[in-house]
């Protein structure tokens, strides 16, 4: 009887694609490590640029409005059916299953009796700190349950990184950061760059960490097969970034080392979703995907059998700190952008605090009123800045992509189309003129 494949996920908090494989000064050595025996996606998005309904969609392969998960879960927001979680889904079929680190799926202190990995494991120290020592403890406690575990099962083990979370902490006097100011969709000021070179910081952090389980896992795949994916759950946490559905706010770094995988084959430059990632775990594990999934398994892509699976990807926003409803369709040659919010100054809690968003908030530089429609070149502005949807040579364009958007949200049944989503009874939201959470 063929060997069942260990799934190993690994993720962190709001990173985007500011990593060394995609960025040469990042100071990420062992996910470059890493990057060099696996295959790197140059074009993956998230299916929603805020935490919980990011990790939720991945992990239950659908829209995060077909999960129920439209804000952050320690807000009061919940999945609709703790069954299509990946970790319940494989237990169906003979996987254990096992965490490290965190999650944000559930609300860790309410809900700890919904959380459906079969093993929690232990490790001191709360997540939520800013104790650069916590995600060296959850690798190490990562380690320590695989070096110890019967391996007459298979494995899905979920090892989650606090950082880069924000609060950055202190700068890194020694960080350079030139080479990053153009891919922020915000201006070159001191407080910018003081900013990244906390960023700096809480990245070495985290790769440190990556580089303990790393190391076990290099071994480990050795000589049982394993499919290690390390990805990230939405943009970094600076202005026009995380809570975004440009680029800047959806691109997120995706590396796959998988068992089968063509050698010759170090980058995709394939157009792919985070809801791609449960097909694939799905496929490798060997079990039929569920009726609930949309997304595509990766897998012709890491063999080199293909060069596509898809032609667009969908993002969402309805909740983070605030309510700000907007949705997006990319293409590889376009992303189309509506905000559903009426018109109303863009909720500025929805921007984390930091050294930007106090001096943009200081030199009156933080958006306003955001357009109803924005569409984006990716052609000429691969950046995202200059939003030409009021030029007419567009017109024809976008009343396509908006038709295809709207065709989306009817399918998936996104309540968006019935106007105005009200949060679920004991969530906290923070209220849209307030300037912090």
């Amino acid at each position: 009887m063929q060997e069942k494949t260990d799934l190993i996920y690994i993720h962190c908090h709001d990173a985007g694609r500011f990593i060394s494989p995609y960025h040469a000064v990042l100071p990420t050595p062992h996910l470059a490590n890493f990057a060099e025996s696996a295959i790197r996606f140059d074009r993956a998005y998230c299916a929603a640029p805020t935490c919980s309904p990011s990790r939720a969609a991945l992990l239950t392969g659908q829209t995060p409005h077909e999960a129920g998960m439209l804000g952050l879960a320690h807000r009061g927001f919940a999945l609709k059916n703790d069954s299509q979680h990946l970790a319940a889904y494989l237990q169906n079929f003979g996987y254990d299953t096992a965490l490290a680190g965190i999650q944000h799926e559930w609300n860790h202190e309410q809900d700890l009796h919904r959380i459906k990995y079969r093993t929690l494991i232990e490790r001191k120290g709360d997540w939520n700190t800013t104790d650069p020592a916590n995600d060296i403890r959850t690798a190490q406690a990562a380690v320590n349950f695989l070096q110890n575990r019967d391996n007459s099962t298979p494995l899905f083990l979920s090892c989650g990184f606090y950082y880069p979370h924000r609060p950055f902490g202190e700068p890194d006097p020694s960080a350079q950061v030139d080479e990053l100011l153009s891919f922020l969709p915000i201006p070159d000021s001191p407080e910018v760059r003081k900013d990244l070179a906390a960023y700096w910081r809480t990245l070495r952090w985290m790769d440190e960490a990556f580089g303990i389980l790393w190391e076990e896992l290099k071994t480990r795949s050795k000589t049982r097969p394993c499919l290690i994916v390390f990805t990230t759950d939405h943009g970094v946490a600076f202005p026009g970034m995380k809570c975004n559905l440009t680029d800047s706010g959806t691109g997120v770094a995706l590396l796959i080392h998988a068992p089968d995988a063509l050698p010759s084959l170090a980058h995709s430059s394939a157009l792919v979703s985070h809801l791609d990632v449960f097909s694939t775990f799905c496929d490798y594990a060997g079990v039929p995907l569920p009726d609930w999934n949309q997304g595509h398994s990766l897998r012709p892509l890491l063999q080199g059998n293909c060069t596509s699976v898809r032609t667009e990807v969908f993002g969402e926003v309805s909740y983070h700190a605030a309510y700000e409803p907007k949705r997006s369709i990319r293409t590889k040659d376009f992303c189309y952008i509506r905000n559903f919010l009426p018109p109303a100054r863009a909720p500025l809690a929805n921007i984390d605090d930091g050294f930007s968003k106090r001096w943009m908030l200081q030199e009156g530089l933080l958006p306003t009123f955001p357009p109803e429609e924005e569409l984006y070149d990716l052609h000429s502005d691969p950046m995202e800045r200059t939003n030409v949807a009021g030029l007419p040579n567009f017109h024809g364009l976008i009343d396509a992509l908006r038709q295809r958007l709207q065709a989306w949200m009817e399918k998936t049944r996104d309540p968006l189309l019935d106007g105005s989503i009200p949060a679920p009874s004991g969530a906290v939201v923070t209220p849209l003129d307030a300037v912090d959470p």
